[in-house]
């Protein structure tokens, strides 16, 4: 049927059956009535005909040619971050376990579930029968633990002496004359030559002044006084020399007569030709005049002798005037040894002091633990109350009253929540980025904003797996107003890196085409009225829709080639190729519907 057709249908009426009785006319009016009845019915008809052919022909059979419009964008200057993001959990930043020491039946509970308590609060009570017992065991262990530590702290007082007296002898490895005088058994001892320590090297003597004692009466006793100037005679040499009462001892000499003598010591400076084991006398005028004279002559001694030895271990360095009857000055240098050997030593002593040091601090660490042991059995013994070693939540309580508990049940927690922990897991790519200080940003579930800064980068905890390490991060957040809680999941994000007062685009703008030399390029077609010098020679790509993947040249677009930086879910940098506030290509709008 064609429109025209629709248009003007031909209404048919059907006509009356026959009837045998014919018909009875009615009046005029009501005939006329009824036909306008019947015309205003078959119009409705034919309106309601023709809309449905109109619609049928404007969405069916129509062509229509459909439109876009494109829309465009502006580069701006801007700031990109480029961050990481992950998924992380909250746990207490403190969090102490109280345990039940001794076995016994819980008294009282004085805390719930939730509550808020302070350090030192009493948590229950109990009582324990066999707590006398362990207060007995207790003490022992003090005691005991006392007297590893008096030990060690003798140790290392006694290593600690020794090391400071070994230091003081490194000034002996050079061994020098400890005054002036003459050398006698001087041992042959060459360079490079070991020596242990105690080796004789030679005797030192003191023969610049020749020591004399003679016995002398009571009878002198008063006049006979230190400093005192004597006439010292040796009969060997014919010679009479000058001496000085040196010291004065009250002893009893019996003689074989029965007189009584005490002891004279007489120092004698020898003038070259004194030497020991001469025969000498001396005699000496009173106040009044008398010559005094001893019991009986003596002999001569060096006034002082000197073993020369070897205090120290070592090799010999250098071998200064070491002659049988050499004379030497006090201080001169002897001999000389290698420090090698003093300093291993050295070293192994300076262990043995920081050894007996740990022992003693093992020992004071061990006698705090049994104290305080003794000290939980006192308290269990009393029947005291246990209380809260940290400030905190309670978030856990198993006991009740009456209830019978073993030693080493803990039935008691309480965390501090005012301080919570943020484990997290970042990979090997982005590790580098975490440093020990740095703030991390955290939202809960329901919007609710944290900061996060890093304590702890595991490194040593590192997990492997596909191809990729993670490590752990642990974050401290502070938690006064108490939002977070145990075992809340928060997602994290920190920056990575930043560009600041930078080209930005959206990131759909920069497209990827190849050039007519088979050349990929990144590009972005900004408006233009005519074709860019830099312009990229490329051929549109084969499409299948209504409108091509990019603009032509036609449509005042040209491509360009750009560099790219960092970039968000939104937006891309341009490092290079493309100024701010150039409008650029972003995409096709459509305006036409499309065909069924």
């Amino acid at each position: 049927m064609t429109t025209e057709e629709m248009s003007n249908p031909t209404a048919t009426v059907p006509e009356a059956p026959p009837s045998p009785v014919p018909p009875r006319q009615p009046p005029k009016g009501k005939r006329r009535r009824k036909t306008v009845k019947r015309i205003v019915t078959v119009a409705v008809v034919l309106l309601v005909i023709a809309a449905i052919a109109f619609a049928m022909w404007f969405f069916v059979f129509r062509e229509k040619k459909e439109e876009g419009k494109i829309l465009s964008a502006m580069s701006q200057i801007g700031t990109i971050q480029s961050t990481v993001s992950g998924y992380g959990s909250a746990r207490a930043g403190a969090s102490a376990a109280v345990s039940v020491t001794l076995k016994g039946v819980i008294q009282e509970v004085y805390v719930n579930v939730g509550d808020v308590i302070f350090e030192g609060m009493p948590l229950y009570s109990i009582y324990s029968p066999d707590a006398a017992t362990q207060v007995q065991k207790a003490q022992e262990d003090v005691d005991n633990a006392q007297k590893e530590l008096d030990s060690a702290q003798k140790a290392q007082e006694t290593a600690q002496h020794d090391l400071e007296k070994y230091r003081g002898d490194a000034a002996k490895l050079n061994i020098t004359a400890p005054f002036g005088g003459k050398l006698l058994e001087v041992q042959t001892i060459t360079r490079g030559q070991m020596l242990d320590a105690g080796t004789p090297i030679a005797t030192l003597v003191n023969d610049r002044q020749m020591r004399l004692t003679l016995y002398f009466s009571y009878a002198y006793e008063n006049d006979i006084y230190a400093g005192q100037s004597v006439n010292v005679s040796v009969p060997a040499l014919m010679l009479v020399t000058q001496g000085s009462v040196e010291g004065i001892y009250k002893v009893d000499r019996i003689s074989a007569e029965g007189g009584v003598f005490f002891e004279v010591d007489i120092l004698v400076p020898n003038p070259g030709t004194l030497t020991e084991g001469m025969d000498a006398s001396a005699s000496m005028v009173s106040a009044s005049g008398v010559e005094i004279y001893p019991y009986e002559n003596a002999k001569l001694i060096y006034s002082e002798t000197a073993q020369i030895t070897a205090s120290l271990p070592g090799e010999v360095n250098s071998v200064g005037s070491l002659r049988d009857y050499m004379n030497v000055n006090a201080g001169e240098v002897l001999l000389t040894q290698s420090r090698e050997a003093y300093a291993e030593q050295l070293e192994s002593m300076e262990e043995s002091v920081e050894s007996a040091q740990k022992r003693v601090a093992d020992c004071e660490t061990r006698l705090a633990e049994c104290q305080e042991a003794l000290y939980q059995a006192q308290q269990a013994e009393q029947n005291s109350e246990v209380v809260s070693p940290i400030s905190g939540t309670v978030t856990s309580c198993a006991i009740v009253p009456d209830q019978e508990v073993e030693a080493g049940t803990t039935v008691i927690t309480v965390s501090d929540t005012s301080v919570m922990t943020v484990q997290i897991n970042v990979d090997d790519r982005n590790i580098s980025y975490i440093n020990p200080g740095m703030e991390v940003e955290l939202t809960d579930w329901n919007g609710n904003y944290f900061i996060g800064t890093v304590t702890k980068i595991d490194i040593e905890g590192a997990q492997i797996g596909m191809g990729m390490s993670t490590y752990p991060v642990t974050l401290s957040v502070e938690n006064m107003s108490g939002l977070l809680q145990q075992g809340m999941g928060l997602d994290y994000s920190f920056v990575t890196s930043e560009s600041v007062d930078c080209v930005t685009v959206p990131i759909q703008c920069v497209k990827s085409i190849v050039d007519t030399d088979g050349n990929p390029q990144k590009v972005v077609f900004v408006k233009a009225d005519e074709k860019p010098a830099n312009a990229v020679e490329f051929d549109m790509p084969e499409y299948y829709g209504e409108y091509p993947p990019y603009p032509s040249g036609e449509e005042g677009y040209w491509p360009i080639p750009v560099e790219t930086g960092l970039s968000d879910r939104y937006n891309l940098e341009i490092t290079s190729g493309l100024d701010a506030d150039t409008e650029i290509f972003n995409a096709y709008m459509m305006t036409g519907a499309y065909s069924y």
